[in-house]
């Protein structure tokens, strides 16, 4: 029924997505968003890979790989659906992987992985019949010659690098131009700086509680999403639902620098298995860079993450940028050779949330995995632990066709 109440709580990737297919759909959508604009925290600020299982080789079970190979198979034909984007236009370089001194993964156990990982790729994408952002029809993982490893990062840190064909795509420009389409949708109402406090079930329907403009109000619904990130388990918790598990948020910082790049300026460098870093070079567009062990400055295990956006100075964000960068250049030395400024720097952070409340540095944690992600329904009321930035587009189309009875792939 068409004249169904939806809301959706939170205007990030995932809400953003979920509102424009349900309202291309003919549904009137109300999105609720705490902040002044949509899709500028976690989908904004995050490096923009668009996994192929590869990083994920601490899930023996190999769960995670396939359900990152299916939604990055999805990632940009669906992402048409609502906007227009050209996927030669946002793309990085391609990925090398380096398997860090310590890692908690051998060189010989993440060739393993990877091999399993290029033919899984195959096999979905012959059942989806989709290439990879619409441009790559298959995974190539090589691993170079010990004599190479020097061209793309300090063999003192490195035990083995692969060159594969994974890439990252540039999340601020997919920013913009899905907030272009939401704030223009005409059957899309969009409610910026207003913090959703509580849902309340009235039998019939259900109750979104807010504060906006300082005064607290409430809206009737017939369904409601909840898709925010960092208040998702405390706007459960008011509708009697717990998490499945034990959880963790954290705050981590992506750093950009804003200098346009030759492809052999920088490689995109993800550094594994464990705590710590990558880089990606995304041509004209400039550079992400993060180290983990400096970067990660959150952890928080209560049901909402603290306001950690407002806690730094913007001192304090550049201290963890230099710390952050002097570490990394050290396993991947042409970061020493990039000229930049003060204000080509963007030392911004986001929040993860995620289930596991061991940290990366542990062969248990299980922060190693995303594969138990997606929607849990309790009657009218959905909600969404989005996973990864890479399944959005997947997962938002899932759920429209669960909400509405209609599968439209």
């Amino acid at each position: 029924m068409k004249d169904k109440r939806i809301a959706i709580l939170g205007a990030g990737g995932l809400g953003v997505c979920t509102a424009l297919e349900l309202a291309n759909r003919g549904y009137t959508v109300d999105v609720y968003e705490e902040n002044s604009a949509p899709v500028k925290k976690a989908s904004y600020v995050q490096e923009g890979k668009i996994h192929l299982g590869l990083i994920y080789a601490m899930d023996r079970d190999f769960h995670t790989a396939k359900e990152m190979i299916n939604g990055a198979l999805h990632f940009i034909s669906y992402l048409k659906r609502w906007i227009e984007i050209n996927p030669e236009d946002i793309i990085s370089t391609p990925f090398y992987y380096g398997v860090h001194t310590g890692s908690l993964m051998s060189p010989e156990e993440v060739s393993v992985h990877y091999q399993r990982c290029s033919d899984y790729f195959a096999e979905a994408r012959k059942h989806f019949k989709k290439d990879y952002l619409n441009l790559f029809e298959s995974l190539e993982v090589s691993k170079l010659a010990n004599s190479q490893i020097g061209d793309i990062a300090n063999p003192e840190y490195m035990s083995a690098v692969f060159q594969t064909t994974e890439y990252a795509v540039e999340p601020r420009i997919i920013s913009k131009k899905l907030t272009e389409a939401i704030v223009s949708h005409p059957n899309v109402n969009l409610f910026l700086n207003t913090k959703v406090t509580a849902v309340s079930d009235q039998g019939n329907s259900l109750k979104v509680h807010f504060i906006r403009d300082s005064k607290v109000d409430s809206e009737s619904y017939s369904e409601v999403i909840n898709a925010t990130w960092n208040g998702l388990l405390a706007i459960d918790k008011t509708m009697g639902i717990e998490p499945p598990q034990k959880w963790s948020h954290r705050y981590k910082f992506g750093n950009k620098i804003f200098i346009p790049l030759k492809p052999d300026d920088l490689p995109s460098l993800t550094i594994v298995q464990g705590p710590f870093g990558d880089t990606v070079n995304f041509r004209d567009r400039g550079l992400f860079m993060s180290w983990y062990p400096v970067g990660r400055t959150g952890w928080s295990e209560d049901y909402r993450a603290p306001e950690w956006d407002t806690q730094y100075s913007e001192e304090e964000r550049m201290e963890v940028f230099e710390q952050s960068l002097a570490k990394i250049a050290l396993r991947i030395p042409k970061l020493n050779k990039l000229k930049f400024e003060t204000k080509d720097i963007s030392p911004v952070g986001g929040v993860i949330y995620a289930h596991g409340n061991k940290d990366v540095d542990s062969a248990e944690s299980k922060l190693h995995t995303r594969f138990e992600v997606g929607m849990r329904s309790f009657g009218n009321y959905h909600t969404v632990n989005t996973g990864k930035y890479t399944i959005i587009p997947l997962l938002a189309v899932t759920i429209a066709n669960q909400i509405t009875g209609k599968n439209l792939n």
